[in-house]
């Protein structure tokens, strides 16, 4: 989907973020979580599958994640957890039993399980990928500052952002330069 087609969806991808939820406190299935995650996030899928139980701090609310970066450095940050999803890991982790890797599975299978609880849940043509798109959005309509969705999203350049800025219909100004 092109960022303005996810821009239009954005009421749908609200829904189906509350119905993966929902679904999640029925049975906490894999494709749910990693669905979910990857929503609430805005990572990238290699980024979620890298995700163990020792990157959660469930006391302090945060995920350490592993950035890969093409033809880059891979190299960690660390984000709060909203509330909700740091509830969803820890119900998750307790009903799986899963000790160390959160989503032990391919690529191809991670992309496959998306797109079924995608569909699932009402996002018909939606692409892994596309859940990341939503998340931009959503972080720049309600924070309105694109220097914080930058460094939650680990883009490099504000070149990208500034097309989702255009998007949303955001007067962005130049950012201001670290003295």
């Amino acid at each position: 989907m092109k960022i303005k087609d996810v821009y239009l969806s954005l009421d749908a991808y609200r829904n189906a973020m509350e119905n993966l939820h929902k679904r999640i406190w029925r049975t906490p299935l894999r494709r749910y979580v990693l669905t979910y995650t990857l929503g609430a996030t805005g990572r990238r899928i290699g980024e979620v599958l890298l995700l163990t139980t020792r990157d959660i701090d469930f006391e302090k609310e945060t995920a350490t994640w592993r950035i890969l970066k093409k033809r880059r450095v891979d190299y960690y940050v660390t984000l709060p957890l909203s509330p909700r999803l740091k509830d969803v890991l820890m119900r998750y982790i307790t009903f799986n039993g899963i000790t160390d890797q959160l989503f032990p599975i391919s690529i191809r299978q991670a992309q496959y399980d998306v797109k079924k609880a995608l569909n699932e849940v009402g996002l018909y043509g939606w692409r892994v990928h596309d859940l990341r798109h939503a998340f931009i959005l959503e972080a720049l309509l309600n924070t309105k500052n694109i220097e914080l969705v930058r460094r939650w999203t680990q883009h490099s350049s504000y070149k990208e952002l500034l097309e989702y800025a255009r998007v949303v219909g955001m007067e962005i100004e130049k950012p201001l330069v670290p003295w």
